[in-house]
């Protein structure tokens, strides 16, 4: 075992620490009343040591909820499994009312960039403001169909609006160079 495989087996549990620890206090207060202090104490870290991984408590939730934004990001590609979107927006909808504070204002908007990077990411535009434009365009009409349905704008199951989230995907046009 080299001193790099320790490191990064000490980076990964000290990260699900506070991912663990985070979810908890997300749990059981409202998100607005969770401080960095509380989420120091509950992984059992040093303040130092959560800012070798973390800006803050946004950017902790940013990252942790990269892995549902996983399906959606290959949506503008068509590269998206029904399934797996579904997944997502039942998650979303069973999380409701923390999705309702996370999609409201700054927090909206960060979780708007960090969908709209991972999309960027797979499109194959060679243009890059041609393809930063796309990924923009797709995270934005997605997150916000998904808080307007989390809000009660409209009414359909988790499962139509999953098929019409990957319907309206395809429409656009995300992988094509012209």
């Amino acid at each position: 075992m080299t001193v790099d495989d320790v490191k990064d087996r000490r980076v990964k549990r000290t990260r699900m620490a506070i991912f663990e620890a985070f979810r908890e206090l997300v749990l059981t207060r409202k998100y607005d009343d969770i401080k960095l202090a509380d989420i120091i104490d509950a992984a059992g870290i040093g303040r130092s040591t959560f800012y070798e991984h973390f800006r803050n408590k946004d950017d902790v939730l940013v990252t942790s909820i990269e892995p549902l934004f996983g399906p959606l990001a290959k949506i503008p590609l068509g590269a998206a499994a029904v399934d797996h979107v579904q997944f997502v927006i039942d998650h979303f909808w069973e999380q409701r009312r923390f999705a309702r504070i996370i999609f409201r204002d700054v927090l909206y908007e960060k979780l708007t960039r960090k969908l709209a990077d991972m999309i960027e990411a797979e499109i194959t535009v060679d243009d890059p403001a041609e393809r930063r434009l796309q990924a923009v365009a797709a995270a934005s009409s997605m997150l916000g169909v998904i808080r307007a349905w989390l809000s009660g704008e409209f009414s359909m199951t988790a499962e139509d609006l999953s098929l019409r989230l990957m319907q309206s995907g395809r429409n656009q046009d995300g992988g094509a160079d012209d």
